[in-house]
């Protein structure tokens, strides 16, 4: 019986936002429609563009991946075998800054442009702080992840602005 109770007043309380929402969201589209169709072109725009960033990195960086991924798992080769992988990651990582540094800002998100370069920045860093520690015995990319997540963090904090659901372009790619 409680448990019925509490459904109840859940889906009260669901319905009363619900309805809430949909009468500001009635307000909102009678007084500017045309705000609202630059805005989603803007959503639009955003979502086109944060899409092709994980896509464009991805195309270079295989061989960081890989190095990183069996570095976790500790299956590193050892000797020259691992001094290719090294190198190849070396040159993935540095690919990687270069296609960062490659992408273009959309003219409809020129108002947010200062943001996403921002967020550039701390990516290329990252990417950086990769290729060094590659130059090392031991690589460790701790810190290069935590700048990486500035510039996830960054860019969440725009596709929120927009209403748009947070996401990880460390997660897409770094697989």
């Amino acid at each position: 019986m409680k448990k019925l109770w509490a459904i109840g007043l859940s889906a009260a309380f669901l319905l009363t936002a619900c309805t809430e929402e949909e009468t500001t969201d009635s307000k909102e589209s009678t007084t500017s429609n045309a705000s609202s169709d630059d805005s989603q072109d803007v959503k639009k725009e955003l979502m086109k563009f944060y899409i092709s960033i994980p896509n464009t990195i991805n195309a270079v960086d295989t061989d960081l991946n890989t190095f990183e991924m069996n570095q976790a798992e500790e299956t590193l080769p050892e000797g020259k075998e691992l001094q290719a992988m090294k190198d190849a990651a070396l040159a993935s990582a540095n690919e990687a800054t270069k296609a960062v540094d490659s992408l273009e800002v959309p003219e409809v998100l020129k108002e947010h442009e200062e943001k996403i370069k921002s967020a550039f920045t701390a990516m290329r860093e990252s990417y950086d702080i990769k290729a060094e520690e590659l130059t090392k015995e031991t690589p460790t990319f701790e810190a290069a992840n935590e700048k990486f997540s500035e510039a996830d963090a960054q860019l969440n904090e725009l596709l929120e602005e927009q209403g748009l659901a947070a996401s990880s372009i460390y997660n897409e790619v770094s697989q």
